[in-house]
């Protein structure tokens, strides 16, 4: 039976992961679109259930979205206008799935030869989270660990603007000491984005196994990875701007590293 009010109870129950505190305390997060429910699918999450309108989305997307589901997952058919209403964003072709979570720690994760990490100190704004996830992926990085962290891995902002990375790549949520301590235990350098610094991206040696360590976007990185780091480096830049967006950051220190001999894949 199709929902056709706002005010069901199942759509009052969704509507509220969208707010942070219910998010936080919910074994689920929300995902929108065909992409991203396809990419956490594929990516081995478990769908617990979805919400789509026969109104919006066609018939073959979604039996074809229905085959990639190895479990059991309720379905709901929504009315257009109570779809419209409930959806975070525009253009998301008609299907929301809740994915139960996965944890990660740092103990889970192998390190190898020429593996590369993103260590992200207190980032708070959950479009910069995905838009770093989705550079990361591309550019073949390992793990992002985020230490005294602000913002919600699991954001619909992260979701939409990672382009479904973040069911790809493992995101950990630590300390900066507990970080600290397993990259010496594997013998990964930290190379720090902070000033003042007189290394520039470009002259660093990024071969092998490293981290790349940046801060928040309104306070930069703390005294702890200032005083902690093998390296601190800065991205050259000319002009009267003095920053780029730790999005931007990461993305240009990430491909210096695929420059200097990192294989990715075709």
């Amino acid at each position: 039976m199709k929902i056709t009010s706002i005010h069901n109870q199942k759509i009052l129950a969704l509507r509220k992961l969208y707010k942070s505190n219910e998010r936080k305390h919910s074994e689920v997060f929300i995902a929108e679109g065909k992409k991203e429910v396809e990419r956490g699918l594929m990516a081995g999450f478990e769908a617990v259930s979805v919400y789509y309108s026969s109104d919006i989305i066609d018939k073959i997307s979604l039996e074809n979205i229905v085959s990639k589901i190895r479990n059991k997952a309720e379905f709901t058919d929504l009315d257009k206008s109570v779809y419209e209403k409930i959806a975070y964003r525009d253009n998301t072709e008609g299907i929301i799935a809740l994915f139960r979570k996965k944890v990660h720690v740092l103990e889970d994760i192998s390190v190898g030869y020429n593996d590369i990490f993103v260590i992200l100190e207190a980032i708070e704004k959950p479009g910069n989270l995905g838009a770093i996830l989705r550079s990361s992926n591309a550019a073949g990085v390992k793990a992002i660990i985020l230490t005294e962290t602000k913002v919600d891995q699991y954001h619909p902002n992260v979701i939409r603007s990672s382009l479904g990375a973040v069911f790809e790549i493992p995101v950990i949520i630590t300390s900066n000491s507990k970080v600290l301590e397993w990259l010496k235990i594997h013998n990964i350098k930290a190379y720090s984005a902070a000033l003042p610094s007189y290394a520039s991206i470009f002259q660093l040696d990024l071969r092998g196994n490293i981290s790349l360590v940046f801060g928040a976007e309104s306070d930069g990185l703390s005294d702890f990875w200032i005083k902690s780091s093998d390296e601190i480096f800065t991205i050259p830049m000319k002009g009267i701007i003095d920053s780029l967006n730790v999005s931007v950051s990461v993305a240009i220190s990430l491909y210096e590293a695929v420059r200097q001999g990192r294989i990715l894949s075709n």
